[in-house]
């Protein structure tokens, strides 16, 4: 067997998506002042998120290159892909007049389901939790300056 063989076309391709997204934000956190671990500027949270996404991107292009090649699936996942997409830009789209909670709830419960190992309600659980955690991290913890309601619930 040669390399080309040996390898996942599939995780090579998906560990360069990684690394070329780390690029682009590491690039642009690092315009931004990134301070110290102590005092954290504007940039610094990026741009190690950035670096923990490039080596994570590494380590799923090796595993492509030492997995066999895998069976060419018939069709797409569209439900997935249409789900996540769809959570992603309501998620863009939503922030300031939605708010956090009811967000977060409704993007997690979308992806959620983009699984079909998930049920409605497994999905719903897992929206709880995440919103629960979300509001409490984002708007107790850091006094993140996004509503928790919006003004589309008149609240």
């Amino acid at each position: 067997m040669d390399t080309t063989e040996k390898r996942s076309r599939h995780d090579v391709i998906a560990g360069g998506i990684f690394i070329v997204i780390a690029i682009f934000f590491a690039a642009e956190g690092s315009r931004y002042e990134l301070g110290t671990g102590l005092q954290m500027g504007p940039g610094f949270f990026p741009v190690v998120l950035a670096a923990l996404l490039a080596v994570f991107g590494i380590f799923v292009v090796v595993g492509g290159f030492r997995k066999p090649p895998e069976a060419s699936a018939a069709t797409p996942p569209w439900r997935a892909i249409i789900l996540i997409c769809l959570s992603l830009v309501l998620f863009a789209a939503g922030a300031r007049t939605i708010g956090l909670v009811p967000l977060v709830f409704l993007c997690t419960v979308l992806t959620a389901l983009a699984s079909p190992k998930n049920s409605p309600l497994s999905a719903c659980v897992m929206g709880l939790v995440m919103t629960t955690l979300c509001y409490v991290v984002f708007k107790v913890g850091l006094a993140v300056s996004l509503p928790a309601f919006g003004p589309l619930f008149g609240l």
